[in-house]
């Protein structure tokens, strides 16, 4: 997408969503201690991650993308260098023989997209995102690129510490070779063997663990208590319910 060249913090004074004292110091700040301009404008409290987003959004007409929900394919992140994406707060989400479509959280970084497109040598496309789920993102790729590692050096990888249930030598492999990305991957390559046709974002996280807990429960690799167990344990960690709730829960049921 095409903007005029009108930098982040210029468009928010324009826009009366920041003051001139808060850009000068917002610009200070980025002199003494760099980054971007829109995280300094988050980090300070001028604007909120989500608020500075939803007004790109609404400046330049452009749909906020999903990250959390994407399943990024492993080749697709590799098509850009490593320090290009820590560097520029940046993930590629698309591409084609001749575009390469990012996502960022400021698509105004004239900089990170000059960069960008001599690195590539292809002609560079914006989608937005809020910086924390790029920055979720980019953790995530990161992982990814330290299992491979792992994967090509099996000292790397760290020992068990509970006991494993009976597999197969090839589901052991596969277990160990899987990313969620790689896993779809496969599957997308499959149906484009088959005439089908999906982009990178047609079938997301939520599709795949969709997909495989009946697998994992109808194999007997999973109980219905360990699940429940792993589910819980990930709303504690989200605060959407304490041990005390679920304690005082338990003994309602228990004395019915």
């Amino acid at each position: 997408m095409a903007f005029e060249r009108l930098k982040l913090g210029e468009m928010l004074l324009k826009k009366k969503l920041i003051s001139k004292e808060q850009l000068d110091t917002a610009i200070e700040y980025q002199k003494s201690l760099g980054g971007k301009i829109g995280s300094i404008i988050v980090k300070l409290g001028y604007m909120t991650d989500e608020a500075l987003t939803r007004e790109i959004a609404r400046h330049y007409n452009m749909e906020v993308t999903d990250l959390a929900n994407m399943i990024l394919p492993v080749n697709l992140l590799k098509a850009v260098p490593k320090d290009i994406i820590e560097k520029h707060h940046l993930i590629p989400v698309h591409q084609t023989a001749n575009v390469l479509t990012v996502a960022m959280s400021d698509p105004t970084d004239y900089e990170a997209l000059d960069e960008l497109q001599f690195v590539t040598g292809k002609k560079i496309e914006t989608t937005l995102a809020t910086r924390d789920s790029i920055k979720r993102a980019i953790a995530e790729y990161l992982n990814e690129k330290e299992r491979e590692s792992v994967v090509s050096d099996p000292s790397l990888k760290p020992k068990s510490a509970g006991k494993l249930r009976p597999a197969s030598k090839g589901s052991l492999a596969a277990l160990r070779d899987a990313t969620e990305s790689s896993l779809i991957d496969g599957v997308r390559n499959r149906l484009g063997d088959q005439g089908a046709k999906l982009n990178t974002s047609a079938v997301t996280r939520a599709d795949l663990r969709a997909a495989v807990i009946p697998v994992l429960l109808k194999k007997g690799l999973i109980t219905e208590q360990e699940l429940y167990d792993s589910v819980v344990e990930l709303l504690k960690r989200k605060g959407v319910v304490d041990q005390r709730e679920l304690s005082d829960r338990a003994k309602d049921l228990g004395g019915r």
